[in-house]
């Protein structure tokens, strides 16, 4: 998958067989980074802020949060395997990431970086929206 910043200035690519995170320069296409993920990455999303972006992982239990300026992971979130689509709350406070292999919604303090509640939902949730 790939997505580009809410400024438009890069494009954040995960390549799901060489479990990395590319960093382009939207304009030229350049690399600006590449970095590990876990198995099989999946998508990304920036905080409202732009200080963080949290990668899943659908091959691995944990999704990655990385510091959007360096592109440097930061903290493992262990959210369960098959994790997908990410969201947040208006105020950046919370993300929600769906994991499709627990069946389950993990709820993210995003001031502390911890998971604080997996909610059981229907099966293998992919999407997301939060409103």
């Amino acid at each position: 998958m790939l997505r580009v910043s809410r400024d438009g200035s890069e494009v954040w690519v995960q390549t799901g067989v060489a479990n990395t995170n590319v960093v382009l320069a939207a304009d030229d296409l350049a690399e600006l980074a590449t970095e590990s993920t876990g198995k099989g990455p999946v998508t990304n999303a920036w905080t409202p802020d732009g200080r963080y972006s949290i990668i899943t992982n659908t091959g691995d239990t944990y999704a990655s949060v990385f510091d959007a300026k360096t592109y440097r992971e930061v903290k493992r979130l262990e959210v369960g395997e098959g994790g997908s689509n990410i969201g947040f709350s208006r105020d950046g406070a919370t993300a929600f990431i769906t994991v499709a292999r627990a069946n389950a919604v993990a709820v993210v303090d995003m001031t502390r970086l911890e998971v604080i509640e997996q909610v059981p939902v229907g099966t293998q949730p992919t999407g997301l929206i939060v409103l």
